[in-house]
């Protein structure tokens, strides 16, 4: 019975040993495969985040082309309230020109009816008030043609800072997306390492 037992533990150790034995050979090819599926796993995600890079310098290159021609709509933009606003301005002083112009020459016709009825006597009186209504109409134009200066150069000037904001707004985008595109070349060419990754 004792001996019985001695052989089966030493059976047991023999089958212990040579199963060590057994995994020790095995050993390396098992760490052999799990460095090949490492890097094949890196290499798979190194072409994944190369070909992300890639993508991103498409997106990124179509913005900017948009950027490029959005700085070019707001000079046209801004050229065209330039001239909106320039164009306002003639046309109403026009108006006041002529409107001016119809008071003026009206104050005359009633200026030399009243000097035809009244006759030489009081045509002195009716000429130094014909002057005076002259020199009003005259002052009144010189005060409407000044106000609407000052409406064009308030125009003019919200049209340039407009257009400042705008273009510095695209600059900084374009900014931006130039970081980015330097970020996104440096994705796509990015370097399989191996086990130096």
């Amino acid at each position: 019975m004792v001996g019985t037992a001695a052989a089966t533990a030493a059976t047991a150790a023999t089958g212990a040993a040579a199963g060590g034995g057994l995994l020790a050979a095995i050993n390396p090819y098992i760490g052999i495969a799990q460095l090949g599926i490492g890097l094949l796993t890196s290499m798979s995600g190194t072409k994944a985040e190369q070909a992300a890079g890639r993508r991103k310098m498409g997106y990124i290159g179509e913005q900017q082309a948009m950027l490029e021609g959005a700085g070019q709509q707001v000079g046209e933009l801004a050229g065209m309230k330039t001239e909106l606003a320039t164009d306002v301005y003639g046309t109403d002083l026009s108006r006041s020109m002529f409107q001016t112009g119809q008071d003026l020459y009206g104050l005359t016709r009633q200026g030399q009816s009243a000097a035809a009825q009244t006759g030489f006597a009081r045509s002195q009186q009716v000429e130094t008030q014909m002057q005076r209504g002259t020199e009003a109409g005259v002052q009144q134009f010189g005060f409407q043609r000044q106000g609407l200066q000052d409406v064009l150069g308030q125009k003019l000037m919200d049209i340039s800072e407009w257009e400042g904001a705008e273009q510095g707004r695209i600059q900084s985008e374009q900014s931006r997306l130039k970081y980015e595109m330097e970020e996104a070349q440096a994705q796509s060419k990015k370097k399989f390492l191996g086990i130096f990754g």
